[in-house]
């Protein structure tokens, strides 16, 4: 099994843009998961983890791995964060999004480069610098989304977040990473950034810290 690492992009398994060609989403807004971002990596000890069930054969109950998982909930205008075990959960990049052919004078426009490899390409904010403009990596891919006409104005959950300000920064301590045996307890950030961004939910301005690999330069959408 090989585990996420920190920053990747996920979403349920259950996701429809997961089919096998793109197509616009025919589920409710509502009901469609949100893309999320992997905030820390858990290992369990097979010894210590009951993975089958006891009652029924090779009935799997669990994961030797899971995922702090973090969303933004744009209603509430806050970050959401869950614990999800691995069999959950599936990469970004298997998304097919739905892309409308366009014609300019009977030729067909030739888009270079599509969303999922675009974003794979993102330049990374790396460099610190208070007060600067940043964006969260799933923003694009959230925005992107298209629904089947008679979905298109129906109000749902959305998970598109505003852009942020850089307003702090720290470092992680890393401890508990290990077992006695040195084999991988969990996986973490060194280094969060703290962001801030108007709460229209509440009316005041928010901040929160998160992974600084959840963050990219900003971009126009």
């Amino acid at each position: 099994m090989n585990a996420f690492g920190i920053g990747d992009i996920v979403t349920l398994r259950s996701h429809p843009l997961f089919n096998g060609t793109p197509q616009k989403i025919k589920e409710f807004p509502a009901q469609v998961p949100p893309l999320m971002l992997i905030k820390e990596v858990i290992f369990e000890r097979e010894d210590k983890k009951k993975i089958y069930s006891d009652v029924i054969e090779k009935a799997q109950i669990a994961d030797l791995v899971k995922y702090v998982c973090v969303f933004f909930n744009a209603n509430k205008s806050e970050f959401v964060e869950k614990e999800i075990y691995h069999s959950f959960l599936d990469s970004y990049l298997k998304l097919k999004y739905y892309r409308k052919e366009e014609t300019e004078n009977g030729k067909k426009i030739i888009q270079i480069k599509k969303l999922i490899e675009e974003v794979a390409d993102y330049k990374k904010a790396e460099d610190y610098d208070f007060g600067k403009r940043i964006q969260f990596k799933t923003k694009k891919l959230e925005h992107r989304k298209s629904y089947s006409n008679s979905f298109e104005r129906v109000p749902g959950t959305s998970f598109q977040t505003p852009d942020f300000i850089l307003s702090g920064i720290k470092n992680e301590e890393q401890k508990d990473l290990f077992f006695q045996d040195s084999k991988p307890k969990r996986l973490m950030t060194k280094q969060s950034y703290k962001v801030m961004w108007f709460n229209h939910a509440q009316q005041k301005f928010s901040e929160h810290y998160l992974p600084k690999e959840f963050f990219v330069e900003n971009l126009e959408i």
